[in-house]
C-alpha cells in the first residue's frame, strides 16, 4: 500500500526549446543561486518539507560552479552536506547518438565533483525515452548505482510495467537500479494539484496512489520528479513547494494517511534497494530510444557528428602514440570537440515551435545555434586527428612527398584507400588551377598544409580520386610509401556495363526502371526480390496521407498519464517509388560503377551510386539527395531487401553494446525503428548481410514498421527479412526541424558473407565505416621508419572501442560483442608494456595482470565491456 510520494524536485534542462540556448545556460545559474536561498530559508523546516533541490546534469552543474564566486561556493558545499542538494550523474540528457567513447565522456565531470566532496551516486536522463544499453557498465564503472528515466510519452513510449523501478541488466550480467517513471513535472501538478491547489491535492492524492496499486505497484513510497507548475522545461525552483508540502502533512489524517515529502534521487534508490528483492523484477536489454527519429531532421548534421564522434576517437588513439606529451592547448581542444558533439548528441534539437512555425525568428535563432555545435565539434575533432597524423608522419621522417596510412582498428585490415587524383600523388597530372588555390600540396608551411588535406577530400569529385591497390595493415600500426608509388590500382575483372556491375566474385545486376534485380558473391544470391515499395536501392518518399501531422500522434490527454494513447497506430501512409530519370556506367582508376538518377513526386532527388572496388566482396552504396525545404510531414527511403530465409534475425550496434533485435530489447523500448552506431547486420542460419552506416544511424526492420507497434512489448511485425535505411523524416511536432533543405549524402558498405561470428560481422563492416587513414607530408628530415605498431594485438572477435594515454601510459576499451569467452592478449610495439591493470571503464586502480615478455594476456568475458591500462 502506497503511503507516502517523494517528490524529487529540479529543473528539467533543455538546452534550448523554451528560450535560445545561451540564455538556457545563464538560467539555469540563476535556479541554482534560487535553490540555495530557498534551501538556506528552509533549512530548519520539518524534515518531509526541507527544501531539496537536485541538479539535473552535470553539465549545467559545472557551467554554474565556473560562474560562481568562492562565497556561493561554499554555499552550494554547505547545502549538499545537509543533504538538501544532490548532483545528478550524467552530462546532459543524451540520445542513442553517443558512439561508445561518448558513453564514457559524458561522465567525465563526475572527478571534478567528488573531488569537491560531493557525492554523485545517481544519474537521471530525463524527457528521453531510452539509452543505450552499454550506458549500464558505464554508470556502474563511475560509481552511479542508479539511473532515473522520467519517460515523455509524446511520440514515445515508457517501458511497461509503470511506473516501476526495476534491476537493468548490462550485456555482461551487471545491474544497476533504474527507474522507470513519470514524465517530470505535469503529472505532479497536472494530476495532483501540487502545489497549487491544497483541497484537490487531498482528495487527489489518495486516488492517485490507489490507481497505482490496482496495477500492482509493489513498494509503500511511490517517487514522482516535479519541476516548475507554470514552466515544466528550463522552469526555476518552486519556492512555495516547501510551505505546501508541511501544510499538506500536517492535516495529512484526511488524506488516508498519505504523506508527502521533498526527496533526493539517492534517497529514492537507496530506499528502493532496502525493499523485499521479489519486488524488483530484472530486465535484460537495450532500452532503445523511441524519440531519435528527429535526428533525421537535420540529416546533414547527424551525419556531421557521426563522422566527428570517429574522428574524435581517432585522435584520442593518435594521442596514445606518445603519452608524455600532452600540451594545454591540445587538452582544450579535445574539450571542445567532445562538448560540442555531446550538445548535438543532447535531446534538444530547437524551438518549441519549431513545426507550428518553422519560420519564426525564434525557431531560427535556435537552429543556428543548435547546428553550430556539430559544426564546432566535428571540425576540431578532425583537425585534431589529422595533427595526430602529422604527428605519425613527423616519427616516420621523410624529406620526399610521402603517403602514411594508419589503422585506428584492433584488428589488421586490408584495403585499397582513396586519394585524391593530384600531384604529388602517383602519376596525377597538375590541375593549374591557379587563382592561388592550392590541393593536396604536402610542402609548405606546415601549420596549413597539415589542415587543408581534409578540405580537399572532404567532398572529393570521382573524376579527382583514385584507388590503390590493397594495402594491408596490421592494428594500431601505420606504413609510409613514397608518394609517388602509391600507384592506381588496376582495373583487372572490374566492368560495368549494360546495366551488371562485377569484379568477378561479386555480380550485382541492375533493372532498367531502377534498382538492382541480383547481388551474387562467389554464386549466392543476397538480394531479396521486389514488392511494393521495397525494392533494392529504388529511394521511397512517404507522406502522411491526409497531409495533416496528428494523423500520426494526436494530442495528448494533459490530464492522464498515458500520452502514448495519442499513437495512431494504424496512420495511413501514402509511399512513392523514386522514378528513374537518367542513369551512367564507368570503369576508372581502380572502381567500376553504377549510377542512378531518381526524382520524387514532391520534387526531391536522390543519386544511387553502387560501387565496386577491385575484388572486394562488398558493395559500396552512396545515396545522395538533394532536397527542397518542405515543411509537409514526409519521410524518404533506401529499401535494401534480402533474400535470407525464414527464421532471421538481426544485430545493430549501440552505444557500449550490440544488441539483438527484439530477442534483447526491454518491454516497450522502441521496436519500430532503431538507431544504429556503426553497422546493422541481418542473417539466416546460413548467410548474413551486414551493412557499414557511417553517415545513416536510422533503420526500419522488416519493412516499413515506424508507428506499427502493439502489446504486450512493443512488438512489430516484420513481414521479410529486409532492411530499411531511413534517410530523412519531419515527422515530430515540436523541437526538430521542419524543413531540412540542400544536399546530403548517406554512405552504405554493403558486406554478404556465409554466417559467422557476430565480431567477425562487426570486423568487416567497421572497416568501412572507419576506412584506413591516409595522410601526405614531406620535409620531415631523414627517413627514420617505414613502418611501426603502437601495440601487437590479439583481440580475436573483439572490438576496440578504444585508445588513449593514460599518465604515462596507455589503455585499450574493448568490447566482446559475442557470447562466447574471447582470449586476448597485447604485446610490445613502439610501447612496450611493463605493467598492466584491468581498470573500471572509468580508469583508475585496478586488477594487476602479469606481463610476460613485454605481453599480458587476458580474457573478455561473453558480451562484457573491459579496460586494459599498460605503463
Amino acid at each position: 500500500m502506497i503511503n507516502e510520494i517523494l517528490f524529487v524536485h529540479h529543473s528539467h534542462t533543455d538546452i534550448g526549446y523554451t528560450h535560445p540556448q545561451p540564455v538556457v545556460m545563464e538560467l539555469h545559474r540563476r535556479f541554482i543561486d534560487e535553490a540555495l536561498d530557498i534551501a538556506e530559508r528552509t533549512a530548519d523546516y520539518p524534515d518531509d518539507a526541507k527544501f531539496r533541490w537536485t541538479c539535473e546534469v552535470t553539465g549545467g552543474t559545472m557551467d554554474w560552479w565556473v560562474h560562481a564566486g568562492n562565497a556561493d561556493r561554499d554555499r552550494f558545499l554547505a547545502a549538499v552536506k545537509r543533504g538538501q542538494i544532490e548532483v545528478a550523474g550524467m552530462g546532459w540528457h543524451m540520445t542513442p547518438l553517443m558512439d561508445h567513447s561518448m558513453v564514457l565522456d559524458v561522465l567525465k565531470p563526475l572527478k571534478f565533483f567528488r573531488e569537491l566532496g560531493i557525492p554523485v551516486r545517481s544519474a537521471m536522463n530525463t524527457d528521453v525515452n531510452g539509452l543505450p544499453w552499454g550506458v549500464v557498465d558505464a554508470l556502474l564503472d563511475h560509481g552511479i548505482t542508479g539511473i532515473s528515466m522520467a519517460i515523455n510519452e509524446h511520440y514515445g513510449h515508457a517501458l511497461k510495467p509503470w511506473p516501476r523501478a526495476f534491476n537493468w541488466q548490462a550485456p555482461g550480467g551487471r545491474s544497476i537500479t533504474a527507474y522507470n517513471g513519470f514524465i517530470y513535472g505535469v503529472t505532479s501538478d497536472r494530476s495532483l494539484q501540487i502545489p497549487t491547489n491544497m483541497e484537490e491535492a487531498r482528495a487527489r492524492v489518495p486516488r492517485w496512489a490507489r490507481k497505482w496499486e490496482a496495477t500492482g505497484y509493489p513498494h509503500p513510497f511511490l517517487m514522482m520528479q516535479i519541476t516548475n507548475v507554470r514552466y515544466h522545461d528550463n522552469g526555476s525552483p518552486q519556492a512555495a513547494l516547501p510551505d505546501f508540502i508541511r501544510n499538506f502533512n500536517e492535516g495529512n489524517a484526511s488524506t488516508g494517511g498519505i504523506k508527502l515529502r521533498l526527496g533526493t534521487i539517492s534517497e529514492f534508490f537507496d530506499r528502493v534497494r532496502q525493499q523485499p528483492a521479489e519486488t524488483m523484477q530484472t530486465l535484460r536489454g537495450d532500452w532503445t530510444d523511441w524519440w531519435n527519429f528527429g535526428a533525421g531532421s537535420t540529416a546533414h548534421e547527424t551525419a556531421q557528428a557521426m563522422r566527428g564522434q570517429r574522428d574524435l576517437d581517432a585522435a584520442t588513439g593518435l594521442d596514445a602514440w606518445h603519452p608524455s606529451e600532452a600540451p594545454r592547448r591540445r587538452a582544450m581542444l579535445h574539450d571542445v570537440a567532445r562538448k560540442g558533439l555531446a550538445l548535438y548528441a543532447e535531446h534538444t534539437w530547437g524551438a518549441d515551435r519549431s513545426i507550428t512555425q518553422p519560420y519564426s525568428p525564434e525557431t531560427r535563432t535556435q537552429q543556428l545555434l543548435k547546428l553550430a555545435t556539430v559544426a564546432e565539434g566535428a571540425s576540431v575533432a578532425r583537425m585534431l586527428r589529422r595533427d595526430g597524423l602529422e604527428r605519425l608522419g613527423i616519427e616516420a621522417g621523410g624529406d620526399e612527398p610521402t603517403l602514411l596510412v594508419y589503422n585506428p582498428h584492433g584488428f589488421a585490415v586490408k584495403q585499397s584507400v582513396r586519394l585524391p587524383y593530384l600531384p604529388p600523388m602517383t602519376d596525377a597530372p597538375d590541375p593549374k588551377r591557379g587563382f592561388g588555390l592550392e590541393d593536396l600540396v604536402p610542402t609548405g608551411p606546415s601549420s596549413h598544409r597539415i589542415q587543408r588535406q581534409d578540405v580537399v577530400t572532404s567532398d572529393l569529385p570521382e573524376h579527382g580520386a583514385y584507388y590503390t591497390a590493397p594495402i594491408e595493415i596490421p592494428s594500431l600500426s601505420y606504413i609510409t610509401i613514397p608518394a609517388a608509388k602509391a600507384a592506381v590500382m588496376p582495373n583487372g575483372k572490374l566492368s560495368a556495363r549494360d546495366g551488371v556491375l562485377s569484379n568477378g566474385r561479386l555480380v550485382v545486376t541492375f533493372d532498367a526502371a531502377g534498382g538492382l534485380t541480383s547481388l551474387k558473391l562467389d554464386g549466392t544470391e543476397y538480394a531479396g526480390g521486389a514488392t511494393e515499395h521495397l525494392k533494392f536501392g529504388v529511394p521511397v518518399l512517404e507522406r502522411v496521407a491526409s497531409g495533416i501531422r496528428t494523423d500520426m500522434f494526436g494530442q495528448p490527454d494533459l490530464e492522464s498519464p498515458d500520452w502514448h494513447l495519442a499513437w495512431h497506430r494504424d496512420w495511413q501512409a501514402e509511399r512513392f517509388d523514386g522514378k528513374l530519370v537518367g542513369s551512367s556506367e564507368a570503369v576508372e582508376r581502380g572502381n567500376a560503377r553504377i549510377v542512378q538518377s531518381f526524382e520524387l513526386p514532391n520534387g526531391d532527388k536522390v543519386d544511387v551510386l553502387y560501387r565496386l572496388v577491385g575484388d572486394e566482396p562488398v558493395l559500396h552504396v552512396e545515396a545522395t539527395v538533394k532536397k527542397q525545404p518542405l515543411v509537409e510531414p514526409h519521410a524518404i527511403y533506401l529499401p535494401m531487401p534480402t533474400a535470407l530465409a525464414a527464421g532471421w534475425d538481426a544485430h545493430y550496434e549501440t552505444g557500449g553494446a550490440v544488441a539483438k533485435l527484439d530477442d534483447e530489447q526491454l518491454p516497450y523500448a522502441s521496436r519500430h525503428y532503431i538507431t544504429a552506431q556503426r553497422f546493422i547486420r541481418i542473417g539466416d542460419a546460413k548467410s548474413e548481410v551486414t551493412v557499414a552506416c557511417p553517415d545513416a544511424p536510422l533503420w526500419q526492420v522488416g519493412g516499413y514498421t515506424f508507428g506499427r507497434f502493439g502489446d504486450p512489448d512493443g512488438r512489430v511485425t516484420r513481414e521479410r527479412p529486409s532492411l530499411v535505411a531511413w534517410l530523412t523524416n519531419n515527422y515530430w511536432s515540436t523541437n526538430f526541424q521542419a524543413d531540412q533543405g540542400g544536399q546530403t549524402k548517406y554512405r552504405f558498405t554493403v558486406v554478404p558473407a556465409p554466417r559467422r561470428e557476430l565480431g567477425a560481422s562487426a570486423q568487416a563492416a567497421l572497416s568501412y565505416a572507419q576506412p584506413l587513414a591516409t595522410h601526405a607530408y614531406a620535409e620531415r628530415g631523414p627517413v627514420r621508419s617505414t613502418a611501426a605498431s603502437l601495440l601487437t594485438l590479439d583481440l580475436g572477435t573483439a572490438l576496440l572501442t578504444r585508445l588513449e594515454a593514460d599518465g604515462n601510459g596507455v589503455a585499450i576499451t574493448v568490447l566482446n560483442p559475442g557470447d562466447v569467452e574471447v582470449q586476448a592478449k597485447v604485446g610490445a610495439g613502439s610501447f612496450k608494456p611493463g605493467k598492466a591493470s584491468r581498470t573500471p571503464l572509468s580508469g583508475g586502480a585496478g586488477e594487476a595482470l602479469p606481463v610476460t615478455g613485454g605481453a599480458v594476456a587476458f580474457t573478455i568475458a561473453p558480451r562484457a565491456w573491459t579496460r586494459i591500462a599498460l605503463s
